[in-house]
């Protein structure tokens, strides 16, 4: 065959290369367009990278709370040193260490009315359950006490005083021995002295922080008619002050009360200042109410008469709301345990009825320095105990 293609090794003519199919040119890419691909795919890898943040941040804080919820308890590791100073033959202190075992009730499934009781020998409280740990009910109750000797508690939660002292009531849920919460018992005797503490679980509840010592109120030695015992001003059912006495708040009861309602937000309480310093004449419009209300005779078991009423000392506080169901609450029970701190103390306390003249008011406090506070809040006595004076009116 005739050709104009030269021939291939085996005889066949090489055809020349088809040119159908033309190399198109690559197309180039500004700088302004890649930099704006790298932008967009930097943005998604940041987006990636957040997501997994957040879910892993989640799971790990669902880890934490659930572990919290489940223990109530954490084991602290405690270490005291003695020195041996009788023999020259110790040449170095002595160490040991004690593990201690603590609670925090907000961590534990129950929740109750209160956590701290007072109580005198042979007198009988209880803490009522408002919430149970998740499958448990009234009748997976376990009550226990740390030292039956202060004070007994039966399978309902009845606590009863048995001697003086301190111990702790342990409420467990048989359903789940994890969950338990602890309620703290003071028993005084009947001269008001509380004498042994037994070996407690202390609560991991934060502790107020450290203060200096709440001076003792002023004495106001230049006004006639006011009666003067250790210092402290006396006004109750048989010691009246005149009806021109008024000094207003005084400023260093306002000032301790204010630490004491900002170390109780830290621990997410909310203590207010419901009433305070009260004259002469705004106590007559207040108790005549109460006696047109109840009667007299009623109105004098929680209402001063005019020129009796401590509120006229310019150094009481009723906190919060003034009724009984304040001392079913937590903020009841911490004002309870930690008042004294502050210089107050709870002025009308339960069980002391016969002794103060007015019925249980866990609402209402009285300032009087630190160093009495604590002693009387040690004793787990009344101001009229501490001061050895009685409260009846003079008819």
């Amino acid at each position: 065959m005739d050709n104009n293609y030269p021939n291939r090794p085996n005889g066949s003519p090489q055809r020349p290369p088809r040119n159908d199919s033309p190399q198109r040119p690559r197309k180039r890419i500004s700088k302004e367009l890649a930099r704006k691909r790298q932008i967009i795919a930097l943005c998604v890898i940041s987006l990636i990278v957040l997501i997994i943040v957040i879910v892993i941040a989640k799971a790990c804080s669902k880890d934490k709370d659930d572990s919290s919820s489940s223990n109530s308890k954490v084991n602290t590791t405690v270490t005291t040193i003695v020195t041996n100073t009788s023999g020259p033959e110790m040449t170095a202190p002595l160490t040991t260490t004690t593990v201690v075992t603590t609670f925090n009730p907000d961590s534990s499934g129950f929740k109750l009315d209160k956590y701290t009781i007072l109580l005198d020998i042979g007198q009988t409280d209880l803490a009522l359950v408002q919430e149970y740990p998740d499958g448990s009910s009234e009748e997976d109750e376990r009550w226990s006490s740390s030292d039956d000797k202060i004070a007994t508690v039966d399978a309902y939660g009845h606590i009863t005083g048995v001697s003086a002292g301190e111990c702790y009531i342990t409420l467990q849920s048989a359903a789940d021995p994890e969950q338990e919460v602890q309620i703290k018992v003071k028993v005084a005797d009947p001269n008001g002295s509380i004498e042994q503490t037994s070996e407690k679980k202390e609560d991991t509840t934060e502790s107020p922080q450290q203060l200096a010592e709440a001076p003792a109120p002023p004495i106001h030695d230049d006004i006639k008619g006011l009666t003067y015992k250790e210092g402290i001003l006396l006004a109750n059912k048989t010691y009246s002050m005149p009806e021109d006495f008024n000094p207003g708040l005084e400023p260093i009861c306002e000032e301790y009360f204010k630490k004491l309602t900002e170390d109780a937000k830290k621990e997410g309480l909310d203590i207010y200042l419901g009433s305070g310093y009260r004259s002469y004449k705004d106590q007559v419009l207040v108790y005549n109410s109460y006696v047109e209300t109840d009667g007299k005779e009623k109105a004098d078991t929680y209402s001063a008469r005019p020129g009796y009423s401590e509120h006229q000392t310019g150094l009481v506080i009723d906190v919060n709301t003034i009724n009984d169901a304040f001392g079913e609450t937590k903020e009841a029970a911490w004002l309870a345990e930690h008042a004294h701190e502050y210089g107050f103390i709870i002025r009308y306390p339960k069980g002391k009825e016969n002794i103060t003249g007015y019925k249980y008011e866990p609402w209402h406090i009285r300032y009087v320095g630190s160093k009495v506070a604590t002693d009387i809040y040690e004793r787990g006595i009344s101001l009229e105990e501490y001061l050895n004076v009685d409260s009846k009116y003079p008819d």
